[in-house]
């Protein structure tokens, strides 16, 4: 996993587009997608994304994939149209016909009907269908998939045309009713709108102009238990200074389409010193807020290799420096170490969350390198467990954190980058906190740092211990003890595996546990890939942990307190050697903070 991120880009968005290719398939645009004019040679990335417009290829190419990230740039492995003789295609739109070369082929065709033409040396048959206005009544903001009679996605002007990254299947979010043309013949509308709505499909032969309604289902309604989902890590806009395109609306759009209560939408810099989305930031609650969807621009303050990124919730003003040590930067020092951002982020009320842990549950192969130190020390709130980094990975980490005494709830951010048209979907992965009433900001920010919460692509969870939730302790006499446990999932999706975790070790779910010790306990659920499980592999979620207590022992593990210690010896050792200072003084202070983290595990594990 790790080299594959290593070798592909990891959680950055590459085009793999020629030069000048970029606007063909790669960035967003507000044009809606009727066709793609191109001929000739294709960067591997848009002859795979134009590909991915036919819904039959998406299986095939989801196989090339690894969430958004092609583990293959050969054209060979793509399932290249010349394997067919004969097409449906619209009349006075252009038809892209891609070779096993990567070769784009312009097909148009102005007159409606059955013709032969020689294209890329082969015959082949065309039926050319007229268009046909089609309007479509959506009862509420959804996420559209839209499929015309010739097999392709589209999406009409004015919105903005994206890709699932795990199905390779384009779509576009609406607010409202829409109207575009497409080719006569069968057309497949589908509709869905979070994870707590049913996919609603309508199929209409479309043969004359034709007027739809589709109406949205909840199969599960989490407002009404009082369950409000954030996505931790938004980017409107990211990756380059130029196509900053996406708006304010838009994220209205696409937070009202795919329900999601507190987005999180964070400023930040990607390899330079340019902070995207820097002028939206208000540090309040934004006026395109509806509640109960809440929007607050925050920021993503990122390190350049040597701690970590951290999401930041709840600011009254942008904390500085936004990043450090990156080269040829006003911040290329690896100082302030994260924690000083951290603290100054709380200390204004705000919650901090180390994003994206790592491919790999070790110090060379995660991200949040500075995370058990930041927690230690007491300015972290969360973790995003789930995240665009493996959760198997993530997991194991924060289970070590949690054997270790220290209370970290689960988060889930994305790191969607709106702007671009092959990446994650926001709210694909999304965390719930338990509210007492209705969603205001300040309520959800105290159930997240209390831990009051859940991490999801699809199922919901349900825990409680001795009638806790989680985030609570439950407070016993000393020796060993029973609990009474009780666990509720419901899904949309498939589900195969229901476990308890305890004290990091996963065991299936009884209504009665028993503890020979402080123990925290956490129930998670996983299910094979879905349609509908949109950024991720397969079907994921995890709870919090509810703390138990038997009389004054404390939840502590020294083997786990020795993981953490050789860890932070070697960020140690990484800072002395590798790290970059302008002063020999910034590179002492950083040194001395590790080492105060470091006797806190060091003592727990004598």
């Amino acid at each position: 996993m790790l080299a594959l991120a290593a070798l592909w880009g990891g959680q950055a968005a590459v085009s793999h587009s020629r030069p000048g290719h970029e606007d063909l398939t790669f960035w967003v645009h507000h044009g809606g997608l009727e066709q793609i004019d191109v001929e000739g040679e294709l960067g591997f990335g848009d002859a795979a994304r134009i590909l991915m417009r036919r819904r039959a290829n998406a299986e095939a190419i989801r196989k090339l994939r690894n969430r958004f990230v092609f583990t293959t740039r050969e054209f060979d492995k793509l399932p290249a149209d010349t394997a067919r003789a004969s097409f449906v295609i619209a009349q006075n739109r252009v038809f892209n016909l891609i070779d096993g070369k990567g070769m784009a082929h312009r097909v148009v065709e102005t007159a409606p009907g059955m013709v032969k033409r020689m294209v890329a040396g082969n015959e082949r048959t065309f039926d050319v269908r007229p268009l046909v206005k089609l309007k479509v009544n959506v009862s509420q903001p959804a996420r559209i998939y839209l499929t015309g009679a010739d097999g392709l996605g589209y999406a009409p002007k004015g919105t903005v045309s994206r890709f699932a990254s795990e199905p390779a299947e384009q779509y576009f979010h609406a607010r409202g009713p829409f109207e575009i043309e497409l080719p006569a013949g069968e057309t497949v509308i589908e509709a869905v709108r979070g994870p707590e709505y049913k996919l609603s499909r309508r199929v209409v032969d479309l043969r004359a102009p034709t007027e739809v309604k589709i109406t949205l289902e909840r199969w599960i309604d989490m407002a009404e238990r009082r369950w409000y989902s954030s996505d931790a890590h938004i980017h409107a806009n990211y990756t380059a200074e130029h196509h900053q395109v996406v708006t304010k609306d838009d994220v209205l759009t696409y937070t009202l389409a795919e329900d999601l209560h507190v987005p999180n939408m964070v400023v930040g810099n990607s390899t330079g010193a340019f902070l995207h989305d820097e002028g939206f930031f208000a540090g309040r609650l934004d006026p395109i807020s509806r509640p109960p969807y809440l929007v607050w621009w925050n920021e993503e303050m990122r390190n350049g290799g040597a701690y970590g990124h951290m999401c930041l919730y709840g600011l009254k003003k942008l904390v500085h420096p936004a990043f450090t040590g990156f080269r040829d930067t006003r911040n290329a020092d690896d100082y302030p170490p994260n924690y000083a951002q951290a603290k100054a982020a709380q200390e204004q009320g705000g919650a901090v969350t180390y994003a994206h842990p790592g491919y790999a549950p070790t110090f060379e192969g995660a991200s949040m390198k500075e995370m058990p130190v930041d927690l230690a020390l007491g300015q972290i709130d969360a973790m995003d467990v789930a995240s665009n980094n493996p959760e198997e990975v993530a997991m194991e980490m924060w289970y070590r954190l949690l054997n270790c005494g220290f209370r970290v709830g689960i988060s889930a951010g994305t790191d969607s980058f709106t702007n671009v048209a092959d990446h994650y979907t926001p709210g694909g992965h999304r965390v719930y906190a338990h509210l007492a009433g209705p969603n205001r900001y300040e309520d959800w920010l105290a159930a997240y740092k209390r831990g009051r919460t859940f991490a999801t692509n699809g199922p919901m969870i349900f825990l409680k211990v001795e009638g806790r939730e989680p985030g609570d302790e439950v407070k016993l006499p000393a020796g060993p003890r029973e609990v009474r446990v009780s666990l509720e999932v419901k899904s949309n999706i498939p589900v195969d595996k229901v476990e308890l975790v305890v004290n990091g070790k996963p065991r299936p779910f009884t209504p009665v546990v028993r503890l020979d010790r402080s123990s925290w306990l956490a129930a998670r659920v996983t299910g094979p890939w879905h349609r509908l499980v949109l950024n991720d592999g397969y079907a994921f979620a995890h709870t919090s942990p509810v703390y138990v207590f038997l009389g004054a022992e404390p939840i502590q593990s020294r083997e786990d307190a020795r993981f953490w210690t050789e860890w932070i010896d070697k960020l140690i050792q990484r800072t002395i050697e590798r790290g970059r200072f302008s002063t020999p003084e910034r590179r002492e202070e950083t040194v001395a903070l590790f080492r105060k983290a470091r006797e806190i595990y060091a003592r727990q594990a004598r």
